[in-house]
């Protein structure tokens, strides 16, 4: 089971990141801006389906073509690797729609 990034730790995962991500209060959180509303769904089913292999989902609203995600670990009630991998992997993804 994933554990609690210690408040000292969780900077330097920050800066394994694109920046487009940010830490607000217990939540990691990103804006990913598409070309288009078919993209930004394209994205968001390539992200589904490894949000159901880590059995980790992320609360996220698309409009258009604008995506913002906030990721937190409910169980653990702040940040672990968990969120972070999943941003790591989001970021790789997006790469391809850039």
């Amino acid at each position: 089971m994933a554990e609690l990034i210690e408040i000292n730790q969780l900077e330097n995962e920050l800066t394994k990141l694109s920046n487009k991500w940010s830490i607000n209060d217990k939540f990691l959180m990103c804006m990913y801006e598409f070309k288009n509303f078919n993209d930004a769904l394209s994205f968001m089913n390539k992200v589904g389906v490894k949000c159901e292999e880590m059995d980790h989902h992320p609360k996220w609203t698309n409009v258009y073509n604008r995506l913002e995600i906030e990721l937190y670990t409910h169980d653990k009630d702040g940040l672990t690797m968990k969120d972070f991998d999943l941003a790591s992997f989001m970021d790789q993804e997006f790469k391809s729609y850039e």
